[in-house]
């Protein structure tokens, strides 16, 4: 199988994303310049959920343990679920609403990677919320060409194209993640799990009835 050049790109755009989530965590002196104060938790988060999409778009690029993503994105789901009604609501920059649209987009991450339950309802819900969340970034992408700066346009623009790309992965899984194993037996649902493969690998063929061990043959 040829990789997607579409999966391919957007895995290469969510890598930028993380590069750029990286390069503000270990920039703490010019977010402060900038923006007037710095969040090392907010730098860290996102810049993991956008290496996130790229484990999902092209596993093996990044072939990392499924248990690895769940365990990683549960904790930060709870993280910002607790800041949200505790130490988040001394940082005068910080709003509660923000802490939990948050940990709805960590626990939206985890949900693509351990697929618990499966069901129409659930499908419809993450949908929703992701194109609430994206409906929130085109405004705020449209405020940030009133005030332009790369850094308010980069973070706004990470979050959209995050949010379309959930859209899809939620609605059309089998198109925007081709390298899962869909039907895995043992992981029914499963999304972004252990069942991904790489692009030009064949798949091993079916042991023919006369290669198989035991295998008795009938003369008639």
């Amino acid at each position: 199988m040829t990789a997607s050049p579409l999966i391919v790109g957007l895995s290469a755009w969510f890598a930028l994303g993380a590069a750029f989530y990286f390069f503000r965590l270990f920039s703490p002196a010019y977010l402060r310049r900038v923006n007037g104060y710095f969040d090392v938790e907010n730098e860290f988060w996102h810049g993991a959920c956008l290496l996130g999409m790229v484990a999902c778009l092209t596993p093996w690029v990044l072939p990392l343990p499924v248990l690895f993503w769940q365990v990683l994105f549960a904790v930060g789901t709870l993280w910002y679920l607790v800041r949200a009604y505790t130490w988040g609501k001394t940082r005068p920059f910080n709003k509660r609403w923000y802490d939990l649209a948050h940990a709805a987009m960590l626990g939206g991450m985890w949900w693509m990677f351990a697929m618990p339950a499966e069901h129409l309802f659930l499908t419809v819900a993450w949908a929703a919320y992701w194109t609430w969340f994206g409906g929130y970034y085109v405004y705020r992408v449209y405020n940030d060409f009133k005030k332009p700066h790369w850094l308010g346009f980069g973070q706004d623009i990470a979050h959209l194209t995050m949010a379309v790309v959930m859209v899809l992965m939620t609605i059309w899984p089998q198109t925007y993640m081709p390298y899962h194993d869909h039907g895995h037996h043992h992981l029914p649902g499963d999304i972004c799990g252990p069942g991904a493969a790489k692009p030009d690998v064949p798949a091993p063929e079916l042991a023919k009835p006369d290669a198989q061990p035991g295998h008795q043959h009938h003369h008639h």
